[in-house]
Order: C-alpha cells, then sequence, then structure tokens
C-alpha cells in the first residue's frame, strides 16, 4: 500500500471514530430500586429521585432488586419519563425497605 493511500485510510479512519465516539460516550445509567406497575417495570432512580419506565430488554431486571442499568433516558411529550433499558450492569440484590418512625 502506498504511503498516501495509508494516510487517507488513516484519516478516513479517524474521522469515523470521531464521529462514533460521542454516541458511544451518551450512554446513560440509573441505579435505585425496581418496582412493579401494570404492564411495567418502574425504577426510582437514587441520584434525582426520578421515577422511570423501564423498556427495552427488561427481562433480566426483577421487581425488588436494587439496580444498576444502562441505556437512554427518553421523556415523552407530557413529561413521562422512560429508560430504554440497553444491559443490566449490576444486580445489587434486595431493595431496602424503610420502616415507619
Amino acid at each position: 500500500m502506498k504511503s498516501s493511500s495509508r494516510h487517507k485510510l488513516t484519516g478516513l479512519l479517524l474521522c469515523i471514530s470521531f464521529l462514533l465516539l460521542p454516541e458511544l460516550a451518551q450512554a446513560d445509567s440509573l441505579h435505585g430500586c425496581v418496582s412493579s406497575a401494570p404492564n411495567s417495570l418502574l425504577l426510582l432512580n437514587e441520584s434525582d429521585r426520578q421515577t422511570y419506565d423501564l423498556i427495552g430488554d427488561t427481562t433480566p431486571v426483577k421487581a425488588g432488586q436494587r439496580v444498576k442499568v444502562s441505556g437512554k433516558k427518553r421523556k415523552d411529550a407530557s413529561g413521562k419519563r422512560y429508560f430504554l433499558m440497553e444491559k443490566l450492569s449490576k444486580a445489587y440484590g434486595a431493595c431496602k425497605v424503610s420502616s415507619a418512625p
């Protein structure tokens, strides 16, 4: 391969990586307790105290678990929050139940 062809190939690969890198870095994560709702699972995120409807492949997640999940945050026109779950990053076990004082 000629030197100019190598430079063009290297430049092309660099351009592609710079275009894809922001997309890869934009994965969100939520960390909190999962609860069940009619026909869905909800996650109360510990960092922003918001509840998200989990969508996507939620098979590895069960109600009553404390988990960390990766994916994308979404919000519809009415303001309802969704989380398109891509993977279960970590399961921490059962959620802690707080007792009334």
